[in-house]
């Protein structure tokens, strides 16, 4: 059985109370990760300007930065950075050094060419593996395995990944103590043995955000990529999850498709080739200070001037990006079902759908957002009040956070329905925010699921007629249930924020530290990364 750390360390736990340049032994962190911390902007008389990330792993290491002024490693994303880069380069500098509260990272660029980070994160990231680990393949009629899937495999998202090995090992190399590398992702899944292979001592950690499939579902990939993808993670000392479920889906896989591997549940390990990799849970959370703070900052109350307009007597919200993982168009079946049984509900109810859409230039994202319009304009067409006014669906496009967290105030129920998530945080911040002793209706698919379903009103996300159930049970929920089911979601957010996700996992790693490092790793011959397609067969 895979453990879940949901409980805050105690006071003998490895970094409660510690001060962050003792993190590690005073060992530097090196993180790891597709997008950076902080994107640069090229003024007119040729200074930069930075921009700091607001994403949950950028807020959880901010909190200890201060102390430890870790190195990340992350992809330039346009010729800002790029530029960034270079002048860095002319000076003399192995690291770029941001300046004021920036100044909390050292940063190095990795720097492939166009056709490479396209075939890298368009790809192979996106939407192949992203698809896949989501479970969102039309599986009879795709995805298709071509000879210029390959490619892009080998000459895209192998060489951006030994790029970024590069990069990491040349950050190593400039620093006194040997450092703790910690990857992010599923853009980066063969850094690990590339850089075991070179430095095997290491002090590595995978953290995977987004869901890990069965292993029968990683059939769609040719066994050689499911092996490379296999390997390259267990290179790593801990590989982390969001979920005991998606932990044991990847020991099941790596049972499935790996020989020579023994893995041991009960211990939470997987060996191989010698060596012994903790698979770990680790739920992310959210900022609960800065997400409460944003809430009721000046430019989210801006919000509230207008905002009431949308609301209605009872009002449903979502906060998605517009793409399939999110189930948008159920929730909306779910909602007209609903009004279908319950007609009495006509005109007292909204539902407010928050969408920001997301990689269009991907055309299952394109044919999603245009499925959105369609079932929305034949709800609408079907229930709408000419005489009122009123129309069931309300859609706000496009991308602001703050307008998001002022909404989440006022909602009665938050759905979240979606298919599978790694997480969901929207679920977290609603929870933590919601002045209404608002109700969230919660895909049992969404990572989220494994630690609000005591007080959530659980779906599954096929399930239309449970769904429209559920919005029926959840508008006609006495007040007491309500107010008991949201302050007990609340306490749970409030008790397991962002900071101790982060850790949690320093705790681990502080004890994968304690251990005796190896000095050579027996070679096996076999070429644990670099995959080509055998001559007549892809698999």
């Amino acid at each position: 059985m895979v453990n879940q750390r949901t409980t805050p360390p105690g006071p003998a736990s490895g970094t409660a109370g510690t001060a962050p340049a003792e993190l590690f032994g005073g060992r530097p962190l090196i993180l790891a990760s597709n997008r950076g911390p902080i994107t640069f902007h090229r003024q007119a008389d040729g200074t930069f300007s930075s921009r700091k990330g607001s994403g949950g792993l950028v807020t959880a290491v901010s909190g200890i930065a201060r102390g430890i002024q870790p190195i990340w490693i992350a992809a330039a994303m346009g010729p800002d950075d790029r530029a960034r880069a270079r002048l860095a380069e002319e000076q003399g500098q192995t690291f770029i050094l941001p300046s004021g509260e920036q100044s909390e990272f050292r940063l190095r660029f990795v720097e492939p060419s166009r056709q490479a980070y396209q075939w890298y994160y368009n790809e192979i990231s996106n939407p192949l593996l992203w698809f896949l680990q989501h479970y969102l393949w039309d599986t009879p009629r795709t995805p298709d395995i071509t000879a210029e899937t390959w490619q892009a495999w080998n000459e895209g998202y192998v060489t951006v990944n030994e790029q970024f090995a590069t990069e990491i090992l040349t950050a190593a190399d400039a620093l006194d103590l040997p450092p703790v590398i910690m990857i992010q992702d599923y853009h980066l899944y063969l850094v690990g043995q590339l850089i075991r292979e070179r430095r095997p001592d290491a002090i590595l950690q995978h953290f995977i955000h987004i869901p890990w499939p069965d292993p029968d579902y990683w059939r769609l990939l040719p066994l050689a990529m499911r092996r490379a993808i296999l390997k390259g993670m267990l290179g790593n000392d801990i590989v982390g999850f969001q979920t005991p479920s998606n932990a044991r889906s990847f020991m099941y896989t790596c049972e499935a498709y790996l020989p020579g591997v023994t893995v041991d549940y009960q211990a939470e390990t997987v060996q191989f080739e010698g060596r012994s990799v903790r698979v770990c849970a680790y739920p992310i959370s959210i900022d609960v200070v800065s997400v409460r703070r944003q809430a009721y900052g000046k430019e989210a109350r801006s919000h509230d001037r207008y905002l009431p307009n949308y609301w209605n007597e009872f009002t449903i919200l979502r906060v998605d990006r517009a793409e399939p993982s999110k189930n948008i168009v159920r929730g909306f079946h779910a909602f007209d079902r609903f009004l279908e049984l319950h007609p009495e509900y006509q005109g007292r109810v909204n539902f407010v759908a928050i969408t920001v859409p997301s990689r269009l230039e991907v055309p299952e994202y394109q044919n999603y957002l245009d499925d959105v319009s369609a079932i929305t304009g034949r709800i609408n067409a079907k229930y709408a009040n000419v005489e009122t006014g009123w129309q069931p669906i309300q859609i706000l496009m496009g991308e602001n956070y703050p307008r998001a967290l002022a909404a989440m105030k006022w909602y009665d129920i938050l759905m979240v329905n979606s298919i599978i998530d790694g997480m969901n945080l929207v679920a977290k911040e609603g929870a933590l925010l919601n002045e209404r002793n608002g109700v969230l209706i919660l895909s049992e698919g969404a990572g989220a699921a494994s630690q609000l379903e005591g007080e959530a009103l659980m779906v599954a996300p096929a399930d239309v007629e449970g769904t429209a159930t559920a919005i029926y049970e959840a508008i006609t929920m006495p007040l007491s249930e309500r107010r008991q089911r949201a302050e007990r979601l609340r306490r749970i957010v409030e008790e397991d924020d962002v900071s101790l996700w982060f850790k949690r996992q320093v705790e681990d790693l502080d004890a994968i530290m304690a251990r005796p490092r190896p000095e050579h790793i027996v070679p096996t011959g076999e070429d644990t990364v670099l995959a080509s397609a055998p001559a007549g067969s892809l698999d």
